[in-house]
């Protein structure tokens, strides 16, 4: 069930993929700063935009015997010390609760707006308002298109990869009235996808997926500057090939890959059912692509062509 890199491996063993920006590099580019999970930050001349920021990093067994979960305020507020100090938006791709449980608490430190779908602001709805400050909601689905600052942010449908046959918590509405509490109320809901341009470039990034939904093909003629694609599943393996051929990327960055139950200042460590050098060998193939890896925190600018 496990691959043998899972016990142990970090990012060590693909030091040669990890890119970051040294100190002589300009900051007047996109910079994209792995968060951990399938998080994201993405900044251009001081604006910047997160995608499913998690930071808690609720243990394996809390999830695997249904008890409580709520999010850990300390480890948030170490996290948060890496965004920017100006967030336009938090997009998220799906209700469950490594995409989702932190983000109440992040809206309301950054007074920022959420993007997400009906059932993910449902979720986030449902949860008593202690912060004090007005949340700012923007429910979308596949198809729309949202302009923020400089950011022009294009929602896409998508799937999630089953476990064992299954997606997790694959409902689009919760069953009780009440806030989610465990695990499985933290609904998956409808998936989405985004394509964000910014700076004449094209970001497209996903939580994971199935062969049966690939990612549209909106690009045209013009290849995607950046592919950010879940990894964490067999099912998104599957449709890499096909989903690299639909992208043409100049860069991959596979995602959602780490073991998430393990505190982020723990260090990168990949998860238990991930398979990275399988990922490296359909990679290859793409050969006007570049595979590359990110740490914790540290960024990167996004190349111009």
């Amino acid at each position: 069930m496990f691959s043998a890199q899972a016990f142990g491996a970090g990012l060590g063993s693909s030091a040669d993929l990890v890119v970051s920006d040294s100190p002589a590099t300009r900051h007047n580019g996109v910079r994209v700063t792995y968060l951990g999970t399938n998080a994201y930050q993405f900044e251009f001349k001081g604006h910047a935009l997160l995608v499913d920021p998690y930071f808690s990093r609720v243990d394996l067994l809390s999830v695997a015997f249904g008890s409580r979960i709520q999010p850990d305020i300390s480890r948030i507020a170490d996290g948060m010390r890496h965004l920017a100090p100006k967030v336009d938006a938090i997009l998220v791709t799906h209700g469950h609760f490594d995409h989702l449980l932190d983000v109440p608490i992040i809206m309301s430190k950054t007074h920022t707006r959420l993007i997400a779908s009906r059932s993910s602001i449902d979720l986030v709805r449902r949860l008593p308002d202690e912060g004090g400050f007005p949340k700012r909601f923007d429910a979308v689905a596949a198809r729309d298109i949202r302009r923020i600052g400089p950011w022009k942010i294009r929602v896409l449908p998508a799937t999630h990869d089953r476990l064992f046959g299954k997606v997790p918590f694959d409902r689009h509405e919760q069953r009780s009235a009440g806030p989610p509490q465990r695990a499985s109320d933290w609904i998956c809901g409808e998936p989405l996808a985004f394509l964000i341009e910014i700076n004449g470039q094209r970001i497209y990034i996903d939580s994971g997926g199935t062969p049966a939904q690939l990612p549209p093909n909106e690009s045209g003629n013009s290849r995607m500057d950046l592919a950010i694609l879940g990894m964490a599943l067999p099912d998104s393996r599957a449709r890499l090939p096909a989903a690299l051929d639909r992208l043409q990327p100049r860069y991959i960055l596979p995602s959602h890959q780490d073991n998430f139950f393990r505190p982020l200042d723990a260090g990168f460590q990949f998860g238990p059912l991930t398979d990275f050098p399988r990922v490296q060998r359909d990679c290859a193939r793409a050969s006007r692509s570049r595979l590359i890896l990110l740490d914790y925190f540290r960024p990167w600018t996004l190349p111009r062509r």
